[in-house]
Formats: C-alpha cells, structure tokens, sequence
C-alpha cells in the first residue's frame, strides 16, 4: 500500500470528469454541473490549483480547498536523445520511478509514451522493463500527472498518447480505464479515442472487457505467429496462447469495428525468417489490422540480436505482397535508452512501499 500525505483528502486527478460533478454534488452540496467547470478547469485549462482556477466562485474554491488537493509529479531527470526524441524520469512520491518518452513526429505529431505501472510481471525476455519485476500499479493520478509534468516542458501540445512506457496496461485496468475517460471525455483532456493507444502484451480477458467499456485504440505486442516462439519471448503466452488472444481480438474488432494494431519485433534467426512471415499472415488473415515491423532495440545483457536492415524490408515486403497493411517503424532515442523495451524504473529508494 502506498501512504500519503492526501490519503485524507480525495485527489481531483483521480476521478474522472463525471465522478468530479458527483462528488461537488454529493460532497460540498454543488448543483449539478459545477463540478464538470471543476473538471474543465484542471483537466482542459490545466490549472493545477484551486486557487488558479478564477472561473469558480469564491465559495467552491473554499470548499474545494478543504476537502480535495490536486497532486503534481516531478520529471527529476530528462535526456534528449539525437533524433529529438526526449526520457523523461518521474519521481513518485513514495521514492519509486517511471519513465516516458516524448517523441516528436511529423506534421507537428507530438507523442507521449505513458507508464501504468512500477517495473512489470509480464517477463518478456526481450525487454529491460520486466528485469525488475511488478513493484506496484500506479494510480490513475499518477498516470494523469505523467502527462501534465510532460505538458509543462513541451514547446507545442502532446497530440498522442501512448500506454506503452514501463508496465502492462491491462494488468492495472480499472486505474487505467479510468485514465482513459479522463483523457477522451471532452470535459477532460478531451483527446479523440483514436489518439489515445493502450498497447498490451496480450492479456486475452481484458481485451475482450476492453472492448465493452473503454474507448481507445489497441495495439498489441506479438512477436510470434507460433506458440512455441512466442512462450520463449513472452511467458504470458503460456497463459493467454495465441489461439485465446486471437479470438479475443476478433471479439474486439467485432464489438468496436476497429482496426488492431500488430507490434511485431524482429529478432535474428528466431522470428525474422520468410516462413515466420508467412506463418504471421496466416494467423491475422481475417483479423481487420495494421502491421507495425521493428528491429529489436538492445541493452546490456541481453541475449538477443537484431537482424540486418535488409531482412527487416523483406519481411515487410513479403506482407506487403500478399495484400497486408504493413510498415516498418525505426526506433526512436536508442541513443538514450528511450525505445521499445528499453525503458525501466531503475531508480528506487529505502522508502519504496512494499
């Protein structure tokens, strides 16, 4: 259990703009709709203080500061990569970290890859994330804050945002579905679904529930179109198999009429050859989706290899070929230890909460 200093209080960037108005109701007497100017106030106009937010009455604000706070999470390290893209360390208040990464695009695309949790149970042998394991789930204010401490040192607006940083979304569901609202409501953040992703590793169930109750764009970390492969690089595959994840997926796409996107890492000799593409196909043909090719990013102490260039465009283009909607994707801020399964909470003090 992590101890604060608002366990008193309840913390407005844990509620969702529709929780905020019931609460102003419920708590400080509020007629229906004074707390949605609330949620506008600190989600849209970002205004981090009751005291900041004019729009109120005198009054609200009082009683706001009596019984709420607003928390704030501090970037304690950041590092600009070569390429522009920039590693941000969030120190959390009970001393543990987590990392972002803020990746600029074209167009003015401006993406922030968001944490949901301290380290990771997951285990994929391919990333330095799960090398620490699970310390703990992040609360949804601690997600939220990710992306207003992020917010406060960019030059233009955070377009995108990704929950792909250090975690697995769909472990830590109900903080992250809460995230979600907050992010897409228009009385939050007020982000379109389609530029918010929640990118999992494969957990079968909460895709499928996913599919019900949270509007966002999915991608999902394959790998692998074998069982045999993928169990080597992602040991939730030995509980969620392809057969289970696939099924879930086509539930997915049916109950939403989105389109899927597929994260596939080439790792040389193991699932970079022209029968593991052909192997790939077969598994999503009728799966409505997007094929995302990249190269594995290594670290120190990895066991694995990245394949040449020239056999990551011959994959592609062999899915290319046989009508699929593939693309290579290049890493961003290898430099700085900033890409795919590269990011991990290293930082940790005596006071991490057990």
């Amino acid at each position: 259990m992590v101890h604060s200093i608002y366990e008193k209080r309840i913390d407005l960037k844990e509620l969702t703009p529709a929780s905020i108005d019931e609460w102003c109701a419920r708590v400080l007497g509020q007629k229906a709709g004074q707390g949605t100017r609330v949620a506008i106030d600190l989600f849209r106009k970002k205004r981090e203080t009751v005291d900041a937010m004019i729009d109120l009455n005198r009054p609200l604000r009082e009683a706001l500061k009596q019984h709420c706070v607003i928390s704030r999470l501090a970037i304690e390290k950041q590092l600009i990569s070569l390429d522009g893209t920039e590693k941000l360390l969030y120190r959390l208040e009970d001393g543990n970290t987590v990392e972002g990464v803020l990746i600029p695009g074209s167009g003015g695309r401006l993406t922030l890859c968001i944490s949901s949790q301290v380290g990771c149970a997951s285990g994929c042998t391919f990333c330095c994330t799960g090398s620490t394991g699970l310390v703990r789930n992040l609360t949804t204010a601690e997600i939220v804050n990710q992306v207003f401490a992020a917010g406060r040192i960019v030059t233009h607006p955070i377009t995108n945002l990704v929950l792909m940083g250090t975690g697995e979304p769909l472990h830590n569901y109900e903080a992250v579905k809460a995230f979600v609202t907050i992010a897409t409501d228009k009385n939050g953040m007020g982000y379109s679904p389609k530029k918010v992703t929640i990118s999992t590793s494969g957990v079968a169930p909460a895709i499928e529930r996913m599919a019900a109750d949270m509007d966002a764009s999915l991608a999902v970390s394959l790998n692998a179109a074998r069982d045999d492969v993928r169990d080597q690089l992602m040991p939730i595959n030995t509980m969620y198999p392809l057969s289970s994840l696939m099924q879930a997926l086509h539930t997915y796409c049916t109950m939403t009429r989105k389109t899927v996107t597929i994260e596939y890492v080439l790792f040389k000799d193991i699932n970079d050859s022209d029968r593991d593409a052909a192997q790939l196909m077969k598994l999503l043909q009728d799966l409505p989706c997007m094929i995302n090719v990249l190269s594995f990013n290594s670290f120190p102490g990895t066991i694995f290899e990245p394949p040449c260039e020239e056999r990551v465009y011959a994959f592609r283009n062999i899915l290319l070929k046989h009508g699929f909607v593939a693309v290579v994707r290049n890493s961003r801020g290898s430099d700085i230890q900033a890409a795919c399964g590269q990011l991990r909470a290293a930082c940790q003090t005596e006071s991490v909460a057990q």
